[in-house]
């Protein structure tokens, strides 16, 4: 049987067979307008009546919302049956909105939070060590200090001015029985020639020594960091001139082990990475955590953090690359003898707290999504489950099925649609009934 069926947008007419629609209806694309029209295919029982009964519309015709107009097509061609999708359906979109809403506030108070977490860290540890530092200069410094006066207070004593060994070793022995730390207290003539010394062993040339000449020069205090020829261990010699009035007639020193004087600083510790050391004013390593730095005398000078205190001479606190390429923090500061003592710690070390509580709040925002997701999938399907039987209540009585019973007995705007739904039906039911009626 042929169906005329009208655009209501554009009012083109085309001729559709029936017997080429599949199931009960079938939407056609207007060719002209793009408009879908919707086409039922009539019961077997109705096919008489159909070509004799008009529709609604005063003749067979089947019609749907409206589009503009684009092409035209003869009648009785060929039209395409196309059933319409959703793309995006409301529970997807629900989904979305959740996410949205819940998540987007919380990343972005995170990511700030962070943020200033790390300035706050970074603040902090930056002030840490520089309070280190500071403390581990103070403790070195005043130890040297110590030594330097007692030296001076024993060069002004007669029996060591006199330059005459049989008076100067008692005191010597003395100083080093009181200071243990100082295994050898001894006076140089000013031909470099060991004049008196405490441990009794063979009088050795130290004119080649730089704590001899320079004191010999001039300067009131002069120190070395060597491998002690007594010993043959790190050691620090620190010398003061030995004065008869104005004059200097001779050099008075002490060697002192290195592990005295750094066992602080070499063993201190911050986390997995954070240590200290100490270079003399020459660059020269006088404490640090490896031992064999202090054995071979390395020179640090090239250090990032020593390299900045030559430069400046003055406490500075810097972000750099260590020597095994891991980006660290670092702060070094001076003492009165030039000296340079750094802490440095690497970043990542620094920073594995937040790293943690980071860790936490991704896994914690990674279950947030996906209570999101199912919270916001059950609620959709609560919706969309009764609009969806809504939907198909609507298609089937498109398709004059005006005896489907809808069953939605929800109390909120849903159940007013399904309400209003149920009305319409007997409305049209009515009204199909008095129009049978009259034919």
């Amino acid at each position: 049987m042929m169906l005329t069926i009208t655009c209501d947008s554009c009012g083109e007419t085309y001729r559709v067979d029936s017997a080429k629609i599949k199931g009960e209806r079938a939407r056609v694309k207007c060719k002209r307008c793009q408009n879908t029209i919707l086409v039922l295919k009539p019961k077997p029982d109705d096919e008489g009546a159909v070509e004799s009964m008009p529709p609604f519309g005063g003749h067979d015709e089947v019609s749907s919302s409206g589009a503009a107009a684009k092409a035209e097509t003869a009648p009785g061609e060929k039209l395409s049956f196309e059933s319409k999708k959703v793309r995006f359906g409301l529970a997807f979109k629900v989904i979305i909105l959740m996410l949205i809403v819940s998540l987007v506030p919380l990343a972005i108070f995170g990511g700030m939070t962070f943020r200033e977490g790390a300035k706050r860290i970074e603040a902090d540890t930056e002030v840490q060590m520089a309070q280190i530092a500071q403390g581990l200069a103070i403790q070195v410094e005043e130890w040297l200090d110590k030594n330097v006066r007692v030296l001076n207070a024993a060069a002004r004593l007669p029996e060591i001015v006199s330059m005459d060994r049989a008076r100067q070793e008692p005191v010597l022995k003395v100083i080093g029985q009181e200071y243990p730390w100082t295994y050898l207290v001894f006076t140089v003539g000013l031909d470099g020639m060991n004049v008196a010394r405490n441990d009794d062993k063979s009088l050795i040339n130290y004119a080649d020594r730089s704590y001899y000449k320079d004191v010999v020069a001039g300067k009131p205090v002069a120190w070395q960091t060597l491998i002690s020829r007594t010993n043959n261990k790190p050691a620090l010699v620190v010398s003061v001139p030995i004065k008869s009035g104005e004059k200097i007639v001779g050099v008075m020193a002490a060697g002192m082990t290195i592990d005295d004087i750094s066992k602080n600083v070499a063993t201190w510790k911050r986390g997995n990475t954070g240590f200290a050391f100490m270079v003399d004013e020459k660059g020269k390593v006088v404490a640090h955590q490896l031992n064999q730095y202090v054995v071979s005398e390395k020179n640090l000078s090239s250090h990032p953090l020593v390299s900045a205190f030559k430069q400046k001479k003055e406490p500075i606190t810097l972000n750099f690359v260590n020597e095994e390429g891991r980006a660290s923090l670092g702060h070094v500061r001076g003492n009165t003898y030039g000296w340079a003592l750094a802490v440095q710690q690497e970043n990542d070390d620094v920073f594995e707290t937040l790293r943690r509580l980071q860790f936490l709040a991704l896994l914690l925002l990674g279950l947030t999504v996906i209570l999101v997701i199912l919270i916001a999938w059950v609620s959709a399907r609560r919706v969309t489950k009764p609009i969806m039987t809504l939907t198909k209540a609507a298609e089937q009585m498109s398709l004059g099925n005006l005896e489907l019973k809808i069953d939605i007995r929800s109390k909120d705007e849903i159940g007013l649609l399904a309400q209003a739904i149920t009305r319409m039906q007997t409305s049209l039911r009515m009204a199909l009934d008095r129009l049978r009626q009259r034919l």
